[in-house]
């Protein structure tokens, strides 16, 4: 049943067996949905990514300490949580701030896209859901996670210091905590300071290809890492330009385009 349900949407087509996703890491699902919780373990198994099940929202908290994956794939509608609620505890807790929250919208669930993104989930896809677009986005998750070190990779920027290899990120000595779509976002930021960055180079630099995002996400998770980055105090650090981007600056006042005169 399962494949046959896998094969309406092409996968046997699409899925490469040569090419298995980088982890050595599981992913864990957390789905009350039997049959979509069967399809999604199936997918997995063909790019060779163990994908483990907690069907009950209550257990998750346990299961996660447990298991300290590297991705969570979790329902819109989970039984015994709110997913809102649970997104923000985990991006407070020590353990999970850099876990990478992918959650799977159900039919209705479309409107909460944003809300879940500002709660700290870093990506949300809408059911039913091609294993292409799942597979990208799990992808991307696993390739930072499994990313090899390098002792020498610190970056700086005015009162900011960044080590990519540590997962650390300080503002005048405080720690930071940046889930990791805004890690790759500062990244990208701190590569290239002062340059004014368009949406689509942020989503480039932080997200994979073949992944389609909303209208307002880099707008949603930029705001994140602003937030963040202010939460231990200073001026704001990334410039708005208005109908163009984002850039990294030492001032503090969001700046727009001056206005053409009449």
């Amino acid at each position: 049943m399962v494949l046959g349900h896998c094969c309406e949407f092409g996968l046997m087509s699409m899925l490469d067996p040569n090419s298995p996703l980088p982890t050595s890491l599981p992913v864990l699902l957390a789905a009350e949905d039997d049959t979509f919780a069967a399809f999604v373990i199936y997918v997995f198994q063909q790019v060779g990514v163990q994908v483990l099940r907690e069907a009950d929202g209550k257990r998750l908290a346990k299961r996660l300490r447990e298991l300290k994956p590297a991705v969570l794939l979790l329902e819109s509608r989970l039984p015994g949580i709110a997913v809102r609620t649970l997104c923000a505890q985990l991006r407070l807790e020590k353990e999970t701030r850099s876990l990478f929250i992918l959650v799977l919208l159900a039919s209705g669930d479309e409107r909460l896209h944003k809300e879940l993104l500002a709660s700290g989930a870093d990506e949300c896809i809408a059911r039913p859901v091609l294993p292409e677009k799942l597979i990208a986005c799990v992808r991307a998750a696993l390739r930072h996670a499994d990313r090899p070190s390098d002792a020498s990779l610190v970056l700086e920027f005015h009162d900011l210091e960044m080590d990519l290899t540590a997962y650390v990120v300080r503002r005048n000595g405080r720690l930071i905590h940046l889930a990791p779509t805004e890690f790759r976002l500062l990244v990208h930021f701190m590569r290239n300071p002062h340059r004014v960055h368009s949406r689509s180079e942020l989503q480039s630099a932080a997200w994979p290809r073949e992944v389609y995002l909303g209208a307002r996400t880099v707008d949603v998770h930029v705001g994140r890492l602003r937030y963040a980055l202010k939460s231990v105090g200073g001026t704001d650090l990334i410039r708005t330009v208005r109908s163009v981007g984002y850039a990294l600056s030492e001032e503090a006042a969001d700046r727009t385009l001056p206005r053409r005169s009449r």
